[in-house]
């Protein structure tokens, strides 16, 4: 990796890695200070349970909402925090390899002395830290805000931690396919395309494989089946092979995106 090239890409993806942070931590703040006014209510509770339960796989209630982390897990992971995070992995990797393609930027790299293996893991590495941070900045924004705006309901700090760590791998897991296809693909719009449409489509089965029994099997074939937010603040998901699973295969596409990048016939 050459570190003269992290430093000044990580300054470069600096302000979308805090506004992406930030704009989470907001959201999870005000998600944190409404739950009082819902905890007070049964209203919530009752409608959750005349509801269909592939409805409640979808988003994220099906233990209900008696604790902060249950409201959390379905309220904030279930979707928004998905979002958010999908958005940040896809364009931050798309932007870090093809868009310096098609800008030329990347043209004066090559001409340096550093190797285009060292420039990819460079890269990589600025992706990597930018999903990190953003988890981080998530996991210890949840904890000070329960414990700021919430008294009387506990969170379960360690299955929170656990939560968003998968969270945080699953993501890395959605960078590396989007980093391959930015190290690989002819120009930018081919890569986002790319990462944006495979990204749809693991939701898309997620979502249809939740909403009904008959097509379940579709849940198997999405990457977002490995994060269900209410079983693993509930201590019901076996955390170890998850985290095993997802890390491997990032670890993996990475490695394929940059033995790609090592091979690309480039026109700079």
């Amino acid at each position: 990796m050459s570190s003269a090239l992290y430093r000044s890409m990580f300054k470069w993806q600096m302000k979308a890695m805090l506004s992406y942070g930030c704009g989470i931590m907001l959201y999870q703040w005000l998600f944190i200070w409404t739950y009082p006014s819902i905890a007070k209510s049964s209203a919530l509770n009752a409608l959750l349970k005349t509801m269909p339960a592939g409805f409640l796989k979808v988003i994220g209630y099906e233990a209900g909402v008696s604790q902060v982390g249950d409201y959390l897990a379905g309220e904030f992971y279930g979707l928004i925090y998905v979002i958010i995070m999908a958005i940040y992995a896809v364009m931050t990797a798309t932007q870090l390899m093809a868009r310096l393609q098609d800008s030329g930027f990347l043209a004066y790299l090559l001409a340096t002395p550093v190797s285009r293996v060292r420039i990819a893991v460079s890269q990589l590495a600025v992706l990597v830290s930018g999903i990190v941070g953003i988890g981080l900045l998530c996991t210890v924004s949840g904890l000070l805000g329960v414990h700021w705006f919430i008294s009387d309901s506990p969170l379960n700090t360690a299955k929170f931690v656990e939560m968003n760590a998968i969270g945080v791998l699953l993501f890395l897991l959605v960078g590396a396919y989007s980093f391959f296809f930015s190290c690989t693909a002819r120009d930018e719009r081919t890569a986002l395309s790319a990462s944006a449409l495979l990204t749809v489509v693991f939701y898309a089965l997620h979502t249809a494989g939740s909403l009904s029994d008959t097509v379940g099997w579709l849940r198997n074939v999405s990457i977002f089946t490995a994060f269900d937010p209410q079983a693993l603040m509930h201590g019901t998901a076996n955390v170890p092979s998850l985290a095993l699973g997802l890390g491997v295969a990032a670890v993996g596409i990475f490695a394929a995106a940059v033995a790609g990048f090592r091979r690309k016939e480039m026109a700079l």
